[in-house]
């Protein structure tokens, strides 16, 4: 059985306060799937007599033990609904790591799609939310995985409907960044703070350019502060000419998003030093 399992791009990310507790923050975000995606091959044995579970990739930096995130989706559903059987996974990795993509998420909320179709148990969409709720922040958005804003934890998902379907531009260093340090490192009263509810009004309606006003990420200070990689990637973007220009995530991938083609024409000649870049790749927006 194969499935794709898509990133996703922040087009706003706010953080609200810290008065969470140490390990969370509380957001509001507006997510979008993109076609950029790994591919899950995934193998069950109800009849083996090794209740195992073995995660294979082509991507050596992957971990294959219980600090996977598929991993533990695997073990918390057969937990939770009382199975044994011998599950074999394989990990076709393109989305980046360290990137702010949300990949180990992607995989985990796949991997999930697939077991439930498998065993027929027949999960709605908010209970597989519910389900990797506890395992990956980002998991309840990928449970959806439709334009969606996203709030508290990441617990909170409210789909939107939107024909905001552009083609965008993926740069990623060969750098990462540190997630926990960066938010470690937020100065609360001088983050960028983007106005979601203008965002969605705007993307509801498909105003590109009331789009482009409301885009951004409260994140964006500490990550380039920590990744001097990140201002020279989101300066010479703004230089090609696009009208958007952020950062997903904590980084460390830049996104660009134009209703034009010259931005994305310049955009070749620009990055075209691939020893300085993990990627440089247009995508669409799913």
């Amino acid at each position: 059985m194969r499935r794709d399992s898509y990133a996703k791009i922040n087009l706003a990310l706010n953080v609200i306060n810290n008065s969470k507790p140490k390990e969370y923050h509380d957001l509001d975000m507006v997510n979008f799937t993109i076609t950029l995606k790994d591919t899950i091959k995934l193998t069950i044995n109800t009849k083996e007599e090794a209740d195992d579970i073995v995660i294979t990739s082509n991507n050596e930096k992957i971990p294959t033990g219980k600090e996977n995130l598929v991993y533990q989706v695997v073990e918390k559903f057969k937990k939770e609904k009382n199975l044994s059987f011998l599950c074999k996974i394989h990990i076709k990795k393109r989305i980046p790591l360290e990137a702010g993509l949300a990949g180990g998420s992607s995989n985990a909320a796949c991997v999930l799609h697939m077991l439930d179709k498998y065993f027929k148990t027949n999960m709605t969409t908010p209970e597989k939310a519910a389900f990797l709720e506890s395992i990956t922040a980002d998991g309840p958005y990928m449970a959806y995985s439709t334009p969606c804003r996203v709030r508290g934890y990441g617990d909170l998902v409210l789909p939107f409907v939107t024909k905001f379907k552009y083609n965008v531009l993926l740069v990623k260093p060969k750098t990462g960044c540190n997630t926990k340090e960066i938010y470690n490192s937020l100065s609360y009263k001088k983050i960028p703070r983007p106005n979601i509810d203008k965002l969605i009004e705007a993307l509801k309606e498909n105003n590109f350019d009331e789009v482009a006003q409301n885009v951004g990420n409260s994140l964006i200070n500490a990550a380039y502060t920590q990744n001097k990689d990140i201002l020279d990637i989101l300066t010479r973007l703004k230089t090609c000419g696009f009208q958007i220009v952020s950062l997903t995530g904590s980084g460390s991938t830049c996104f660009a998003i134009s209703n034009k083609k010259y931005p994305f024409n310049h955009a070749k000649q620009i990055f075209k030093d691939k020893d300085k870049y993990e990627m440089v790749k247009v995508f669409k927006i799913r």
